[in-house]
C-alpha cells in the first residue's frame, strides 16, 4: 500500500478520511492484486491532486471527507478523467447517492469487504469489453 505507485498491479485510489478504515480496506483489495493507493489523510482535496499526478485503475471513495472537497465531487472528478474506470462511493450516514450521480456504485455500509473486491474485479472484466463495443 503506497501514496503513490509504479507497480504494474492494477492501482485503486483509496479515499478514507478514517485511517483504520483506510487500512481495513486497503488490505483486501492488495490480497487480490491490487496496488491500494492510500490518499493522504483521506482529504478530497489530497485525492483531487493524486488523480491529477497519476493514473489510476479504479476509486474507492467515502463520501464525507473533511475540508471543502466531498466524495462526490472526488468521484466526478476521477469518472471525468476516467469515465471507463470504476468509482466507488460508500458510506455510512448518506440513504444513497444524490441525483447528481451519473456514474459509479454506491455502497452502503457494512458492506462485505469481499463486495468491494467483487465489483471492482467485474468492472475490470467489463471495461474492454465496454472499450470494443464503443
Amino acid at each position: 500500500m503506497d501514496s503513490i505507485s509504479s507497480s504494474t498491479a492494477p492501482s485503486i485510489l483509496v479515499v478514507e478520511s478514517d485511517p483504520d478504515l483506510r487500512e481495513l480496506i486497503a488490505r483486501p483489495l492488495g490480497q487480490a492484486g491490487y496496488d491500494a493507493v492510500l490518499a493522504p489523510c483521506g482529504s478530497g482535496e489530497a485525492a483531487l491532486d493524486l488523480i491529477s499526478a497519476a493514473d489510476f485503475d479504479g476509486l474507492y471513495c467515502e463520501v464525507q471527507l473533511p475540508g471543502q472537497v466531498d466524495g462526490w465531487d472526488v468521484g466526478a472528478t476521477f469518472s471525468f478523467v476516467w469515465p471507463d474506470k470504476p468509482t466507488v462511493y460508500a458510506s455510512a450516514f448518506v440513504a444513497g447517492p444524490p441525483g447528481r450521480l451519473r456514474k459509479g456504485i454506491f455502497l452502503r455500509r457494512s458492506f462485505g469487504l469481499d463486495r468491494l473486491v467483487t465489483v471492482f474485479e467485474t468492472s475490470a472484466i467489463a471495461a474492454p469489453a465496454r472499450q470494443a463495443l464503443a
